[in-house]
């Protein structure tokens, strides 16, 4: 999905770049809107490894971010920062092996599959582990 962002961005960006090169008086209203439109598209493509990082939830979004900021301008810089972007660990996965203990286990009696310690309903079979 992340070339398709990268060929349509790269697309418009290089489209509204050409229609720039003719002459005012030669573009319709469109053609004008269309050739501005480069001021909107360029920098969307320059941060498309940020929106990457963050729409991944990488845990390296502020360190990504400053790789494409700072040295985005250099082909390798940017190339670099989309790699590292859709390359890594997403931040809620570090967080749960972090903040998420493990809790105690046991099996149910019913369907023998592994539930917590603490349950009073099986959540594979629905059946009641205690007695009413």
């Amino acid at each position: 999905m992340v070339f398709l962002r990268i060929a349509l961005l790269g697309f418009w960006a290089f489209y509204a770049w050409s229609m720039g090169q003719i002459p005012p008086e030669g573009l319709n209203a469109f053609g004008k809107f269309i050739s501005l439109s480069f001021f909107l598209a360029a920098p969307l493509l320059y941060l498309l490894p940020t929106y990457e990082a963050w729409r991944r939830k990488h845990a390296s979004f502020t360190a990504v971010a400053l790789v494409n900021v700072f040295l985005g301008w250099t082909l390798i810089g940017w190339v670099a920062a989309i790699a590292w972007a859709c390359v890594g660990a997403n931040r809620s996965e570090a967080d749960r092996q972090v903040e998420a203990p493990e809790a105690p286990m046991k099996n149910c009696p019913f369907c023998a599959e592994n539930i917590k310690a603490e349950a009073v309903k099986c959540k594979h079979c629905g059946s009641m582990l205690t007695e009413a």
